[in-house]
């Protein structure tokens, strides 16, 4: 089950603590839909049968990771989640 998967559990308290984030308005959106786009292609590909198909949506998610770094750095956030 869904529920029961570490990673999607992880990419949607990211996406949580994402929203907590001060940035400038473009790089504030930007940010959340990379960080939602996480837990959407986790999702998705988990509910994919075809090994093929579920490596697709997780390099997705991968690429969506790699993005939320991108915006990290640019916006020179070195602490990248804390909890408030």
């Amino acid at each position: 089950m869904l529920c029961n998967f570490r990673i999607y559990l992880v990419a949607v308290r990211f996406y949580q603590l994402c929203k907590r984030i001060y940035l400038p308005t473009h790089a504030k959106n930007q940010l959340l839909r990379a960080a939602s786009s996480i837990g959407n292609n986790v999702g998705e590909g988990y509910g994919r049968i075809g090994a093929r198909d579920k490596r697709r949506f997780y390099r997705i998610a991968l690429g969506s990771v790699r993005e939320c770094q991108t915006i990290f750095m640019q916006e020179e956030i070195t602490d990248y989640v804390t909890e408030k």
